[in-house]
C-alpha cells in the first residue's frame, strides 16, 4: 500500500497525536478497511489506497462527522445559549450530516427543560447510551463510564466533553460548519481545503481562526506575552485540527466491564490512564500529584510496525499496562511495566501527558516526556511485594497532604523521583547507579519513620523489610561505602542473644520472624548526629549490653566482613558519610545475607591508634603459624578486651586518642604481646607518645566495622613483634 507521511499529525502535542488517530479511524471506517497506521521519523504514516490528493478529497468531499453531542452540559445548545450551531445542523439538508440530524432529533424528545443537575444528570447519561444510536456509543464511552458509584470522567475529555465553560461538542459543531458544506450543492469554504493540508501535511501556511482550543495544544491557547507587539494573545486553531482530533478521541473509548474491581479507582476504566505523580519532569509539583479533585495522566503508545484498525481499536480496548499480577495504577508503575514488558507487544514508546493546571485554573495536556519500551528485569526489584506493599501504605498515609507533615511526603516523593529516574532513564547498563539512589532514598524514608512512631501508629505503617537479598547484587556500585554499609546492616544477634541485630540500635523495633516497633526501647540510640558519632553511640552501646550479658567484648559477626582498605579510608574521613548513612539504613532491610568474604587487599598497614584497639574489640587467641602470628579457635583466648580502652575515648579528654592507644598496648603486653618499635618505652612506664588528628568519636566508629579473621590477622602482624621461631 502506499504510505503517507502525516507530517501535521507528530506525537506532541495532544491534539497531534488525536489528529492522527481521527485520520486513521475515518479512512478506515469510511473509505479504506485496510488501512494500516504506524508512527516513524516523528510523525505518523498512513498506509491506504490514498494519496494525497485523494485522502484531501475524501475530507473535503466524503467524511461523514460522527454526531458529537453532550446534552447533560449547560454549553452544548441543548438549553437556549448556544444553540446556533447546533440548529444549523438540525437544519442541514447534506446526507453527511443525516445520522448528526437523527442523533439531535432523538435527544430533543427526553432532554429535559434545564440543565440537568445530579441524579437526573446521572439518568440522562443513562438513557443517551441506551437509546442513541450504536455509532455514538464510542463517543458516549470516551466521555463517562457508569459505575456503580455514579459516572466517571476521562480526562482527556474534561468533565463529560467540557472543561470548565468551554464545551468540546459545541466548539465542534461550530468547526465542522468552518470546514464543511451544510447544504447539498454548496461547496465547502474556500479556506477550508488549505486549512486541510495544513492539518494534515504541515506543509502551508494559513490564518489560524479565532478560536477556544481548550486542554489541547499548550501552545495554541494564547494568553499574556503570547504574541509580539500585543499584552496579550488570543487562542486560535486550526478548525480541521480541531475536528480530526475529537474523531481520534473516539479511539480512546472506556472498558468499564473488563477492568472495574474492589479496589479500581473510578479513572481506571479508561486506557492509558493512571493516577499523576509529581515526578519526571522540571516543573512537578506535589500539589499537581491526583487527588479526589483533580486529573490524572494519559500515556499513548507509539509503533513502528503497521497496524490494522481492528489491532489499534484492541490496543487502547485494552489497555495493557500490567505490573505482575494487577494493571498500573500510577505513573511510577506505568513506567515499570513498560520496564517489565507488561505492555503490548509491538508498542515502542509511550508520550506521557499529564493534564496540569498551568493556565490560571484551567488545565492543559502538558507533555511530560516519550519512555522507550525497554526490558529492564531488574526492575523486578521495585515490584517485589514487600516494597510495593510498603510504598503503597506510605502513599496512602500522605494521601492529605494538608494534615500530612512535609518531612513524610518528602520522603515519599524522593522514593518516587529515583524510581521514576532508574525506570525511564535512556542510557543502557549501569543500573547499580540507579538502583543505589533507590537503597538511598528507601534508607532515608524508613529513618524518617523511626521518628515519627506515633504517626506509624496512626497510619498503621510497619518498618520496611523483606527487600530481595538481590539488593546486595543489583545495587552495589562498587564503592567503599556500599560495601561498608553491607558489611554493617550485616551485624547480628549475639548468639547468647541477649545482644540484638544492628538494627535494634538504629531505631526502636523488636526484631523476631518480622520486624515491628518497639516504642520506648532503650536498645535504640541513633539520633541526628553525625554518623560517626551515631555509629560511636552503637558501639558503646553494644559494648556495655554485651557486659550485662556477661560477654566480653563487641559481638560483631557479620556475613559480610568488610574490607581493611575500606575501613582505614573511613577513618581517615575519605569516605561520603551522607551516602555510607542512607545505605545503612536502606541495607538493614534486606530480609538474608550469604556470607561473603571480602577480596584480598594489597598490602596495607593499618594505623596504630586503629590497629591496636581493634584487637581488643573482641576476645581472640594470636598463636604463632610460620613465624607470623596467626588467630586460632582451638585455644584459649590470650588478649581479652578491657572496656576501659574504650571508654576514654567517650570521657572527651583531649589526649582521649593517645590514652586509648597506651591502655590498649598495656592491654596486649599482659597477654605476651609487644607493640613494634616500643619495647624501651614498655620498660620506662613510659607513653607511646602517640598523637593522631582522628576524634574520638571517629575512632569508636571505625572499631564497629567487622573485619574478616585475615585482616585482624594483618593487623596483628603490623603492629606486633613476630613470635620467636623455634629452632
Amino acid at each position: 500500500m502506499p504510505e503517507i507521511v502525516l507530517s501535521g499529525c507528530a506525537p506532541e502535542p495532544l491534539m497531534s497525536y488525536l489528529k492522527a488517530l481521527g485520520v486513521f479511524r475515518l479512512v478506515a471506517e469510511q473509505a479504506d478497511p485496510d488501512a494500516h497506521l504506524s508512527w516513524g521519523g516523528g510523525a505518523a504514516r498512513l498506509h491506504s489506497l490514498f494519496d494525497r490528493e485523494r485522502l484531501t478529497e475524501f475530507f473535503l468531499e466524503r467524511y461523514r462527522p460522527t454526531p458529537i453531542v453532550a446534552p447533560w452540559n449547560g454549553a452544548s445548545g441543548f438549553y437556549g445559549g448556544g444553540a446556533e450551531s447546533l440548529n444549523r445542523i438540525a437544519a442541514s439538508t447534506t446526507d453527511r450530516l443525516a445520522l448528526y440530524r437523527e442523533t439531535i432529533a432523538v435527544l430533543r424528545t427526553f432532554v429535559p427543560e434545564n440543565k440537568p443537575k445530579d441524579e437526573q444528570k446521572e439518568l440522562l447519561l443513562a438513557r443517551c447510551r441506551s437509546e442513541l444510536a450504536d455509532a455514538i456509543v464510542p463517543w458516549l464511552d470516551t466521555c463517562f463510564a457508569l459505575t456503580e458509584e455514579g459516572p466517571s470522567y476521562f480526562p482527556l475529555l474534561g468533565t463529560g466533553g467540557n472543561d470548565g465553560r468551554l464545551d468540546f461538542t459545541n466548539n465542534f459543531m461550530q468547526r465542522l460548519a468552518d470546514v464543511l458544506a451544510f447544504t447539498d450543492g454548496e461547496r465547502p469554504p474556500v479556506q477550508s481545503k488549505h486549512w486541510l493540508a495544513a492539518a494534515l501535511w504541515a506543509d502551508t501556511l494559513v490564518s489560524l481562526s479565532e478560536s477556544a482550543i481548550g486542554q489541547f495544544d499548550p501552545g495554541g491557547i494564547g494568553g499574556a506575552n503570547g504574541i509580539q507587539g500585543k499584552f496579550e494573545a488570543s487562542s486560535r486553531v486550526n478548525p480541521w485540527d480541531f475536528v480530526l482530533m475529537i474523531e481520534g478521541s473516539l479511539l480512546l473509548a472506556g472498558a468499564v466491564t473488563r477492568r472495574l474491581g474492589a479496589n479500581t479507582m473510578g479513572r481506571a476504566v479508561f486506557p492509558f490512564c493512571v493516577d499523576s505523580l509529581a515526578v519526571g519532569y522540571g516543573s512537578a509539583s506535589a500539589n499537581e500529584e491526583t487527588t479526589d479533585g483533580s486529573r490524572s495522566e494519559l500515556w499513548l503508545p507509539l509503533w513502528t510496525e503497521p497496524a490494522t484498525f481492528a489491532e489499534v481499536k484492541h490496543l487502547f480496548a485494552e489497555g495493557r499496562a500490567q505490573l505482575g499480577r494487577r494493571q498500573a495504577r500510577n505513573a511510577l508503575e506505568f513506567a515499570l511495566a513498560v520496564n517489565l514488558l507488561g505492555v503490548s507487544r509491538g508498542v515502542k514508546a509511550f508520550c506521557r501527558y499529564g493534564f496540569l493546571k498551568r493556565n490560571g485554573l484551567a488545565f492543559l495536556a502538558a507533555p511530560l516526556g516519550r519512555i522507550e519500551a525497554t526490558f529492564r528485569p531488574q526492575a523486578r526489584l521495585l515490584d517485589d511485594p514487600p516494597l510495593t506493599e510498603w510504598t503503597d501504605r506510605l502513599r496512602a498515609a500522605c494521601r492529605d497532604k494538608d494534615k500530612t507533615p512535609a518531612r513524610y511526603q518528602t520522603a515519599l516523593r524522593q522514593i518516587d523521583r529515583s524510581m521514576f529516574a532508574f525506570a525511564t532513564r535512556s542510557e543502557q547498563g549501569n543500573d547499580a547507579k540507579y538502583l543505589l539512589d533507590v537503597l538511598r532514598s528507601l534508607g532515608r524514608a524508613e529513618r524518617t519513620l523511626a521518628t515519627g512512631l506515633a504517626f506509624c501508629k496512626d497510619k498503621h505503617l510497619r518498618p520496611l523489610q523483606g527487600l530481595d537479598p538481590q539488593w546486595l547484587e543489583q545495587a552495589d556500585d562498587g564503592s567503599p561505602e556500599f560495601r561498608l554499609a553491607a558489611g554493617l546492616a550485616g551485624i547480628r544477634a549475639a548468639k547468647k542473644g541477649e545482644v540484638g541485630p544492628l538494627r535494634v540500635f538504629l531505631e526502636e523495633v523488636a526484631v523476631t520472624s518480622f520486624v515491628n516497633w518497639k516504642p520506648g526501647s532503650t536498645s535504640a540510640v541513633w539520633s541526628q548526629q553525625p554518623l560517626a558519632v551515631n555509629l560511636a553511640a552503637v558501639f558503646r552501646r553494644r559494648l556495655m549490653d554485651a557486659f550485662r550479658s556477661g560477654q566480653v567484648g563487641v559481638p560483631l559477626e557479620s556475613p559480610r566482613p568488610v574490607r581493611l582498605t575500606d575501613v582505614i579510608a573511613f577513618f581517615n574521613e575519605e569516605t561520603d558519610d551522607d551516602k555510607l548513612h542512607d545505605l545503612l539504613w536502606g541495607l538493614i532491610a534486606v530480609k538474608s545475607m550469604e556470607d561473603v568474604q571480602p577480596e584480598a587487599d594489597d598490602e596495607l598497614w593499618a594505623p596504630l591508634e586503629f590497629a591496636l584497639p581493634r584487637l581488643l574489640v573482641q576476645p581472640c587467641s594470636l598463636v604463632p603459624k610460620d613465624g607470623r602470628w596467626g588467630l586460632s579457635n582451638e585455644t584459649k583466648p590470650n588478649v581479652l578486651p578491657d572496656p576501659d580502652v574504650f571508654h576514654v575515648l567517650a570521657s572527651g579528654r583531649p589526649d582521649a586518642v593517645e590514652q586509648c592507644v597506651d591502655r590498649a598496648a598495656r592491654r596486649l603486653k599482659s597477654g605476651g604481646l609487644l607493640v613494634t618499635g616500643c619495647r624501651n618505652r614498655y620498660r620506662a612506664g613510659k607513653s607511646l607518645g602517640v598523637t593522631s588528628p582522628c576524634r574520638p568519636e571517629r575512632l569508636l566508629a571505625a572499631l564497629l566495622l567487622p573485619l574478616s579473621p585475615r585482616d585482624l590477622e594483618r593487623i596483628a602482624n603490623g603492629v606486633l613483634y613476630p613470635p620467636e621461631l623455634e629452632e
